[in-house]
């Protein structure tokens, strides 16, 4: 159970593979599921779906953006030192600890789900589904527990699978419990005309009843999910860690060292919170002040609520924007135990890990952007184009600036990750509140601006994750000496993808031009893919050696 004799950087190179593959399936699966769960439970239901959400996110980012880490940096540390003792103490303080915190997440959902349905969200059918989703909260807390545990030991299996199965419980029993239950209620109202024992007059006041309860429904699918989670990890890490020495072991001294490395991160966690808060906020005050009678001009189907049809553009375009930096942070959550051992190692594989954590981020994240750059009109039309053509035409110019600025949103959050790991979780507080400023005065005056609106936030997106980076890595250079070597992290990747770029754009408009849209958009991603892959291993961004590690 000791440290492999494995190198410190192939072991990353392979737990991160692990688990951006998973992270890829588990968004596919994802995507897959929203289509029929929309079919069955409507655009209300999904309004109901996306309130729950919103008031279990923060709750869960709380609960899970904090301890987990403290929890695989401890393990990874004493791992390193050979303290077999003190992963075993810590073993059991985190069990505790995680159940605590399970039920106290649980708690804050049920007794906010009523206040929080009525009074905030202006939605009180909406408590149903919360609900149904707020068990998932305390098995997820247990799942987390043990997974990060095992990634103490650089072992991303039990995250990587777990997740998956959550997922594949999510959309499988999400759905049947949705159609069965939508088909029940609706046959049951059809025949009685009544939705659980309340009369009802007509078809529509019958689906407002039945909605919130296919909803919830649908939710529990969630909640399924998160126990499935639970128990496989709980297995794994069971059977897999499982021989310690026997000793004296202080548990609850393991607990208070536990909660000590947690407080930071949780504070930190908080900031980041209301940090993306304000972005959020800034944004929607911003598009207020444009003019609306010019925002009509530029957008004439958004009807009356013009600012309200503006900001839903935004939305539908940073749905696929999420979508890189969601897989990307695999990188991320992976480098907190790697780091730490590292940083126990020596100061010269230390360098060399953070390296290679820098540019494999900047690699996906310069592919990432350079196919949203290159496709942002593909993506729109491919999932909006039958039904919502204007937004494919709304969004357009703005997916593609996300693509264009896409680098530092993905190397800041990995950047963070790294400094937690290396327990300076407190310092990445300054560079939040700096950034959430910067962000909030160019949505101000750049959103604010009528002829650009929407598409300022993807200026204030880049300036503002900008920021971050370069404070983190600052921090990271300041506090450990680390030799970073920036050419192979920023320029080899950014040269690669521009090329790519260029040189896609101009054979799909020179070559591919007569054929059909769809065949064109094909043809130029494997295009895209191919050229890119040929620049990277010219470049020596990537090498034959470092993809055997993918093992």
């Amino acid at each position: 159970m000791g440290r492999s004799r494995q190198n410190i950087k192939q072991r990353y190179i392979s737990c991160a593979f692990i688990l951006l593959i998973s992270t890829v399936v588990v968004k596919i699966i994802s995507a897959v599921y929203k289509i029929p769960l929309t079919a069955y439970i409507g655009a209300t239901g999904r309004g109901y779906f996306s309130l729950a959400y919103n008031l279990c996110l923060p709750i869960h980012a709380l609960t899970m953006g904090a301890f987990p880490i403290a929890l695989s940096k401890l393990v990874s540390t004493y791992n390193v030192k050979g303290d077999y003792l003190k992963i075993k103490a810590v073993k059991k303080a985190s069990g505790r600890l995680f159940f605590i915190i399970g039920v106290a997440g649980l708690g804050v959902m049920l007794i906010a789900a009523k206040p929080y349905s009525e009074a905030i969200a202006s939605s009180p059918k909406s408590i149903y589904t919360i609900l149904a989703l707020a068990p998932s909260v305390f098995f997820s807390c247990l799942a987390a527990g043990k997974r990060a545990f095992a990634e103490g030991y650089l072992d991303m299996k039990p995250t990587a699978i777990s997740q998956i199965i959550e997922a594949l419980f999510k959309m499988v029993f999400g759905l049947l419990l949705a159609r069965y239950s939508m088909s029940a209620l609706y046959d049951f109202y059809v025949k009685t005309g009544t939705v659980l024992g309340n009369v009802v007059n007509s078809e529509e006041e019958a689906l407002a009843a039945i909605y919130p309860l296919t909803s919830a429904a649908a939710m529990a699918g969630v909640t399924l999910g998160s126990i499935a989670s639970w128990i496989f990890a709980g297995i794994y890490t069971s059977c897999r860690y499982k021989s310690f020495p026997s000793g004296r072991i202080d548990v609850k001294e393991a607990m208070n060292e536990l909660v000590m490395f947690s407080v930071p991160l949780v504070g930190a966690t908080v900031f980041q919170s209301i940090s993306n808060f304000v972005d959020t906020a800034s944004i929607q005050y911003a598009l207020s002040l444009c003019d609306s009678n010019t925002l009509l001009l530029r957008y004439p189907q958004a009807g009356e609520d013009v600012y309200t049809y503006v900001y839903g553009i935004y939305s539908a375009a940073l749905d696929y924007k999420n979508l890189v930096p969601g897989i990307v942070m695999a990188l991320g959550v992976t480098a907190v135990p790697a780091v730490s051992a590292a940083y126990e190692s020596s100061q010269e594989h230390f360098s060399s890990l953070m390296t290679s954590i820098l540019k494999y981020t900047s690699i996906l994240a310069s592919a990432g952007g350079v196919v949203l750059s290159l496709f942002s009109r593909d993506i729109l039309n491919l999932f909006y184009g039958s039904n919502n053509a204007d937004i494919v035409d709304g969004g357009e110019g703005l997916l593609f600036l996300f693509g264009v600025t896409m680098m530092p949103c993905c190397i800041a959050s990995t950047a963070v990750f790294c400094v937690q790991s290396l327990g300076y979780s407190k310092q990445t507080i300054a560079p939040f509140a700096v950034s959430s400023v910067v962000r909030a005065l160019i949505n101000y005056f750049v959103v604010g601006n009528v002829e650009v609106n929407i598409l300022g936030t993807a200026y204030s997106n880049f300036a503002g994750f900008f920021i971050i980076t370069v404070w983190c890595l600052a921090i990271i250079r300041k506090k450990t000496n680390c030799r970073i070597r920036y050419k192979e992290i920023f320029i080899k990747p950014v040269i690669c993808t521009s090329v790519t770029f260029f040189a896609v754009k101009f054979i799909r408009e020179g070559i591919f031009n007569g054929l059909s849209e769809f065949v064109s958009f094909g043809l130029s991603v494997l295009v895209c893919i191919v050229i890119l892959i040929i620049l990277l291993f010219l470049f020596r961004c990537i090498s034959f050696k470092e993809l055997k590690s993918f093992k």
